[in-house]
């Protein structure tokens, strides 16, 4: 018999917000998702995702945390990045679009 840890984690499975930072192409650009996480976590994936993806490229940005605006604004500031578009989908979560630019070390 389960015991009630394990019950309670079964019922958990699929309930919880997601976590794993998740890219993917989408027409011309790329999708970097980390609805789910916190700061600093989230600023870490997607600086971590647009370093890989290279110079450039347009990246759409799906995030859930709501004070990311602002952190996003002056991530991309300080990475040289170009912050083109802000907005909060239906759903909640925000989608924010940027250009990379020359990626700092």
């Amino acid at each position: 018999m389960p015991s009630p840890l394990d019950r309670i984690r079964r019922w958990l499975h699929g309930r919880r917000p997601q976590t794993r930072t998740r890219v993917w192409r989408e027409g011309a650009g790329w999708v970097v998702d980390v609805r789910g996480q916190t700061c600093p976590g989230y600023l870490l994936e997607i600086n971590r995702a647009v370093a890989d993806i290279g110079a450039g490229a347009r990246i759409d940005l799906l995030v859930s945390y709501p004070p990311c605006g602002e952190d996003v604004r002056v991530w991309c500031s300080e990475k040289g990045h170009a912050l083109k578009e802000m907005a909060q989908t239906p759903a909640g979560h925000f989608r924010i679009a940027i250009i990379s630019g020359a990626a700092k070390s």
